[in-house]
């Protein structure tokens, strides 16, 4: 006979178990005859979680299940220890089953003895939530606010100062490669094939998977993103300009929309670009073709914040000082509001971030709080309390998770700016990430729940981290920054 473990969930809290490794110490007696006839030799127990991070504080049971032959049976007794009692917490139930919580931080093994003879065991570490798991420190050179992960779960990052580098990291470790690229300040997009693109001043360029140089384009600005057309193409901008580059790096055509382009160039659903831009003061939105040679519309809007337009099927949202506000496909706005009419802190020149949706609800953060309105418009709550604390240049946008809430740049301690896990449904806090050194700019979660965000620290430096995490991004509506967790920006 054999024994397989399986496992339940319940519970929150504020840290993590990660699973490191597992291991079998299995023992092995002569072949035993089954209730179902036949004979079968004894393996030992098997302890698998079946997830690779469980929170501290949320109860993990194990239950034990003897298999004889073909059919189950019942194993007379199941003794379960940790290797060491500070770190995990072992709870054994009437039934056999284990209760197991993380207490602190540290390694431990959990242990699983059935009927006293069949042994086996798994390496558990307990982190905290959203700590460090790994950092990466650039002295002296900034960092594009988002990573973006492909599909290959690779983190790629870009850098600036004399020499722009393209960055590409294993997710477990932080190591990688690097190859000369441009500067983008919101960090790159992801295409097909885990294609990277940056963009710089006077230059857009295309890397493969692995960071070899496609092609170059001398075209493009480093204050915003690159939009990664369907054919293997990019929108990108200048300071005045949107320009179009088909999949060889050829540019197609620019297109001069104002004095200064506002946001990030967006692809919306029918293949045409939105980009706001200011003229004379004054700030409007423009709808291109993607062949450049229609401008659909200019439209005069309430004002602009730096960052990249949320889109849905038949809605734009733009965030702008002090609100947020929709243009449908024709260039109207069908609805614009002021943070200071749902909050008393709210002022109305507050630097906005990108917007976000699920194609229901938006969240939106400015200086002062965290909203969330309703794709119609109507306000749903402010989150007041994260202390967000920015008085200047961009705000980092949240990122949806699969799990109901939302992670987002909030002050973590003292003089510091962390992340938090926010509930969707009323903007409570879940959890908020411990206080480090340096002040978070943009974040992505990868598809294993792990955030990965970049810092500002003292002398123009940065830091590239990845935090301990396990819930996974959404995928429905325009859940991060740029659309996904790769920032196509599509």
């Amino acid at each position: 006979m054999w024994y397989a473990f399986r496992e339940s969930w319940s519970g929150w809290a504020v840290a993590l178990v990660a699973v490191a490794a597992l291991g079998a110490a299995c023992s092995s007696d002569s072949c035993d005859e089954g209730p179902f006839g036949g004979a079968t030799c004894t393996y030992g127990a098997d302890v698998t979680t079946g997830d690779t991070l469980i929170f501290r504080g949320e109860t993990v049971t194990y239950q034990a299940v003897a298999i004889y032959g073909v059919g189950p049976g019942v194993a007379q007794s199941i003794r379960w220890g940790a290797s060491d009692s500070t770190v995990l917490s072992i709870d054994v139930l009437t039934d056999g089953t284990a209760e197991v919580e993380g207490i602190k931080e540290g390694t431990s093994w959990i242990v699983a003895f059935v009927n006293e003879a069949f042994r086996d065991s798994a390496m558990v570490t307990v982190v905290v939530r959203a700590g460090d798991r790994w950092v990466n420190t650039y002295t002296g050179t900034p960092a594009g606010s988002y990573p973006a992960i492909g599909t290959d779960s690779l983190v790629r990052v870009v850098t600036g100062g004399a020499t722009p580098l393209l960055r590409i990291l294993a997710p477990e470790s932080g190591i990688g490669s690097s190859t000369a690229t441009c500067f983008s300040a919101f960090g790159p997009s992801l295409g097909a094939l885990d294609a990277a693109y940056t963009t710089g001043d006077q230059c857009t360029r295309r890397h493969t998977q692995i960071g070899d140089t496609a092609w170059t384009a001398p075209v493009g600005g480093a204050g915003f993103g690159v939009a990664v057309a369907v054919d293997g193409g990019a929108i990108t901008v200048s300071t005045d300009s949107v320009f179009r580059v088909d999949a060889s790096g050829a540019v197609l055509w620019g297109l001069a929309v104002g004095d200064s382009v506002r946001t990030a160039p967006v692809i919306g659903p029918g293949g045409d670009v939105y980009v706001g831009f200011s003229t004379g003061g004054a700030d409007s939105v423009a709808r291109i073709a993607l062949d450049g040679t229609t401008v659909a519309w200019r439209a005069a809007v309430p004002g602009l914040s730096p960052g990249t337009p949320a889109v849905t099927a038949t809605r734009l949202f733009f965030g702008r000082p002090g609100g947020i506000f929709a243009l449908d496909p024709a260039g109207v706005v069908t609805w614009d509001r002021s943070f200071s009419a749902d909050n008393p802190l709210a002022t109305a020149t507050s630097a906005t971030s990108s917007p976000v949706h699920d194609n229901v609800v938006l969240f939106v953060q400015n200086e002062e709080a965290l909203y969330s309105y309703g794709i119609g418009g109507s306000f749903v709550w402010a989150a007041d309390s994260l202390g967000y604390g920015q008085t200047d240049g961009p705000v980092g946008a949240p990122a949806l998770l699969t799990d109901g809430t939302l992670v987002v740049p909030c002050v973590s301690g003292a003089g510091t700016r962390g992340v938090c896990g926010v509930r969707q449904i009323n903007g409570r806090i879940a959890w908020r990430s411990p206080a480090v050194t340096g002040t978070v700019e943009g974040l992505a979660v990868g598809a294993d729940g792990m955030i990965y965000v970049t810092r500002a620290i003292a002398g123009g430096g940065s830091q590239v981290a990845a935090l301990w995490g396990r819930v996974p991004p959404a995928t429905t509506g325009w859940p991060a920054e740029g659309g996904n967790h790769r920032h196509t920006r599509r």
